[in-house]
């Protein structure tokens, strides 16, 4: 499959700038976050709490609003479960190819269950940690030649985040990348 192109407004987009969803041209509305779009909000439905996104399914929705497959084909057909068990499914499958420790545009970050991170740059102190049992994934939109990314995610919260995941950090370091 073809990868999509960044548009000029996403190309511009620097590590010193957190780009909007608009920016990003992240449609919430569009099919792939819907569960007639989406396999795993389609499965996911019935046990949906208050908060319109889990980690997976805005993932796995990006990934698909991208072009990078369609639902329920390819490697869409590997991605489901917890988060913390993609890498592990895509391990075990004929796309074991595409898990990588190199962060690359268009690709979802993986990072296990229960990771907790606290570290230091400068006078300010950070802080990561993943859910205790599910883990996290995300979308990788870009990635700076310093290595550091830039991802979307959902995590339980009203519209999908936006950060910056900066090179050799501890969060970085954690990251597994399934190339899409």
């Amino acid at each position: 499959m073809i990868s999509p192109r960044l548009s000029a407004a996403q190309n511009r987009i620097t590590p010193k700038t957190v780009p909007s969803i608009a920016q990003l041209g992240i449609d919430l509305n569009g099919a792939y976050y819907r569960a007639s779009g989406n396999q795993i909000i389609a499965g996911n439905e019935q046990s949906r709490g208050s908060h319109p996104f889990e980690c997976v399914e805005f993932a796995y929705g990006r990934a698909i609003e991208r072009g990078l497959f369609k639902n329920s084909q390819g490697i869409g057909t590997v991605l489901n479960g917890d988060a913390h068990t993609w890498d592990d499914r895509i391990a075990s499958s004929s796309y074991r190819s595409r898990l990588n420790k190199q962060a690359r545009a268009n690709s979802v970050v993986v990072w296990e269950a229960d990771l907790k991170f606290t570290w230091q740059e400068g006078n300010t102190i950070y802080s990561y940690a993943t859910d205790p049992i599910a883990g996290h994934v995300a979308f990788v939109e870009k990635v700076y030649p310093d290595g550091s990314f830039l991802i979307s995610e959902g995590n339980h919260q009203a519209r999908p985040l936006i950060k910056l995941i900066k090179a050799k950090t501890p969060v970085a370091k954690a990251a597994k990348f399934i190339y899409l």
